[in-house]
């Protein structure tokens, strides 16, 4: 967050009307004049209120290709895609290979690069449930002779409904979506290890379930869990 916030006040001071000397001044003219003709710029002026962007807006405009309003500012448009974009593709890509290289020949493999786009503590806790609610899809329901993609024993219904008593999804991107954000959601109120986690298995509470299953539970969880967190960035 702190690159944001640097980036988004370097380019308020770019655009920042400064006291210009009339030779500047003409040089400056002379500049714009050139790129006008090479369609590289727009006849309507840029004003330094135009760029007025909140952090959150500023992420949004980095992902949405670089469109700053500072039209001819290219050295700092490449800085952009240097130090933001590239990392956070090496990283994506680094963890959609460590997924598949730890699932590989499961059916959960090919959710891979779906599960790649959450935080790597969301991610970890993706693998890890599939591993110990299906084997990574080997046991799971179906309907219809078609697969439901549930590896997580989750029992809210998909677009196709349930199977078995268990949510039946479409396809892996949509199975990977639903239960990413219920997973998301319980990290947001703190429940983000599989030690908390283990409200999958239990619900409210584990008070009637076997003591040693559910230590079973939190430590195969705990596998895969930890193996994703220790992926390099």
């Amino acid at each position: 967050m702190d690159f944001y916030k640097k980036l988004k006040k370097e380019l308020k001071n770019r655009l920042k009307i400064r006291e210009l000397k009339p030779a500047t001044i003409l040089i400056f003219i002379m500049g714009c004049f050139f790129y006008l003709q090479l369609g590289l710029l727009t006849p309507a002026p840029l004003k330094a209120e135009s760029f007025s962007y909140s952090d959150q807006e500023l992420q949004k405009k980095i992902s949405e290709n670089i469109d700053f309003k500072s039209r001819d500012d290219f050295a700092l448009q490449k800085k952009v895609r240097e130090e933001v974009l590239a990392p956070e593709i090496i990283v994506k890509n680094n963890l959609e290979e460590e997924i598949k290289s730890i699932t590989k020949n499961h059916p959960i493999e090919e959710m891979a690069p779906f599960i790649a786009e959450y935080d790597k503590k969301i991610a970890a806790l993706i693998v890890g449930i599939a591993k110990k609610e299906s084997n990574w899809g080997i046991h799971s329901p179906s309907k219809n002779g078609q697969t439901c993609y549930n590896y997580w024993g989750y029992k809210g219904a998909g677009s196709r409904g349930t199977a078995l008593g268990y949510g039946c999804f479409s396809t892996p991107e949509e199975a990977v979506a639903i239960i990413g954000k219920r997973i998301d959601d319980l990290a947001q109120k703190r429940i983000d290890t599989p030690q908390k986690m283990v409200v999958w298995k239990c619900g409210s509470s584990c008070a009637g379930h076997d003591p040693a299953g559910v230590s079973k539970w939190i430590s195969d969880v705990s596998i895969y869990y930890n193996k994703i967190n220790n992926i390099s960035s």
